[in-house]
């Protein structure tokens, strides 16, 4: 946050200045005001000149004003965007298991809710604030020019209304953690029930999913009233407090005239710019207490910015050879590997095969560094290098792991194999779809990635298949390939399996034909 501040401190700085003429104009318009006023008591001066002078302060107050608007949006636009860029950027140089760990609901309430709260809660009052102690300072300055007792009295009373504001700060502050909170539980059910409706509709559990939804949107919506209320009742006291404060001043000043000390339109003049010092004071208050609610969200925010220098080594040389040694791993009470050995060789083929829950996906998945290294013992091998010392992003660059994936983008299918790639040949990726059976007609077809109704299963997994096979791999790691396709295809995927050459190639698999397990080099049963 502070470095994307630092950065734009030039707007913020011209959007302080003008703030300030903004504030100088409206200090003369109170004076021309006032000035009008003892025209009409004492004619010494042309009132029609008078006049004139006055709307034309007010109007040159008002372009500011727009002008300072303007500015200080730009200014929250840019640091935002600098900050979303810093966020998208470190997003993608997490660990699979750093991801992984995250509630649902974390990353959408991260780039909407608390990016959403650090602009209203912090970078809109920030500039506001310098602003309106400019305003207030000029208004104040303009009062002691018309007399300084005046001016000292009201510093008095400005002073004790300052103090007595700070009142329901803490309570406000409280309340938006909680919000924040509450926000992202509530984001992280809602994503959660979302993705499982397909399942609840077929089982026929509606109406208790709808039951136990409505109970958290219960406390979520609780805990935004209390912060709603929270948030007005700080605004009311305040300007309760600024009115009592105004009141005083108002009757301060009338002693004044009455003694003697000023002229009626100078009396004007200084209750207008009055509300020229208690306005800018009041939203003062408020804005202070806006942004002690925003520590906790910008701390978050700075420590999802934080990419992790990278210490790991690259795997050396062409991968040759994948082993497990004495491999120990358990979920809970189940244990899925106990002093687990084997060893994978290039040049050769290699199935896995067993019941659902044996580990065979969990297996490669430890490969691939979805597991943290405190999750298992024993060792994984990459050229008999262990892979918690390697760098994930060279493990990513040399291993392919295809699994079937929900992920599409807007686009055709052609533009959903390549992903934004622009240096894959034209004649590599109609090869390959010539392969997986993908015709020139649905390579062409457009996709909405908000309906994925437009591709069926066999058509989304070949896709799945193609997005990594445009890729020189080492290795090829394929987890149920053929799920979903029909017979027809699936010989044609093993087909363009057996054809590689001179790679690792691991295959898993539910498909117990003899004829197809017979092709591989080795058959693992787990």
């Amino acid at each position: 946050m502070a470095e994307a501040e630092k950065r734009y401190r030039g707007i913020f700085i011209l959007t302080a200045f003008i703030g300030l003429v903004s504030a100088c104009f409206m200090a003369v318009f109170s004076f021309c005001l006032g000035k009008v006023v003892d025209v009409v008591i004492n004619p010494s001066d042309s009132l029609q000149t008078t006049m004139l002078l006055c709307i034309g302060m007010a109007v040159c107050g008002l372009i500011a004003s727009f002008l300072y608007d303007y500015a200080r949006i730009v200014y929250v636009n840019k640091v935002v965007r600098c900050i979303k860029t810093k966020l998208y950027r470190a997003l993608y140089h997490k660990e699979l298991n750093a991801y992984l760990s995250e509630k649902n609901g974390h990353y959408l309430s991260l780039y909407s809710k608390d990016i959403d709260l650090v602009v209203d809660n912090y970078l809109m009052p920030k500039c506001s604030i310098v602003s309106n102690i400019m305003s207030a300072s000029v208004s104040l300055l303009s009062i002691f020019i018309i007399n300084w007792k005046l001016g000292l009295s009201f510093v008095v009373l400005s002073g004790v209304t300052v103090v007595l504001s700070q009142i329901p700060g803490a309570v406000m502050a409280k309340k938006t953690v909680e919000y924040t909170q509450h926000n992202s539980s509530y984001m992280a059910v809602l994503e959660n029930y979302l993705k499982g409706f397909e399942q609840v509709k077929l089982l026929g559990l509606g109406n208790l999913f709808s039951g136990k939804l409505d109970a958290n949107d219960h406390v979520y919506e609780k805990s935004r009233k209390s912060y709603l209320f929270a948030k007005v009742a700080s605004n009311d006291i305040g300007m309760f407090i600024g009115m009592l404060s105004q009141l005083s001043c108002m009757a301060v000043g009338i002693w004044f005239v009455l003694c003697g000390n000023m002229t009626v339109g100078l009396l004007i003049s200084a209750v207008q710019l009055l509300n020229g010092v208690f306005s800018p004071l009041q939203i003062f208050v408020q804005d202070k207490n806006l942004m002690g609610t925003a520590g906790e969200i910008i701390q978050r925010i700075d420590q999802e910015q934080i990419i992790a220098e990278k210490t790991a080594k690259e795997i050396t040389g062409k991968v040759q050879e994948i082993a497990f040694r004495d491999l120990n791993l358990q979920f809970g009470n189940k244990e899925i590997f106990h002093d687990f050995n084997m060893t994978f060789e290039a040049g050769r083929k290699y199935a896995i095969v067993g019941e659902s829950g044996k580990g065979k996906s969990t297996l490669m998945r430890l490969l691939m560094k979805y597991l943290t290294q405190t999750e298992y013992t024993g060792n994984v091998l990459v050229n008999r290098q262990d892979i918690r010392a390697l760098d994930s992003d060279c493990v990513y660059d040399r291993i392919g792991y295809i699994q079937r994936n929900e992920f599409l983008i807007d686009g055709s299918v052609r533009d959903n194999i390549i992903l934004y790639r622009k240096d894959i040949p034209d004649t590599k990726i109609a090869q390959l779809c010539q392969h997986l059976k993908l015709d020139n007609e649905l390579v062409r077809k457009k996709i909405d990635a908000a309906d994925s109704g437009e591709v069926s299963f066999g058509e989304k997994q070949r896709i799945d298949i193609a997005r990594f096979m445009i890729h020189d791999y080492d290795v090829l790691i394929f987890d149920e390939p053929t799920s979903n396709l029909d017979a027809d295809t699936a010989n044609e995927i093993f087909n363009m399996i057996f054809g590689i050459r001179d790679k690792i190639v691991i295959v898993i698999t539910h498909d117990r034909s003899q004829d197809v397990l017979d092709q591989f080099d080795v058959v693992l049963q787990l």
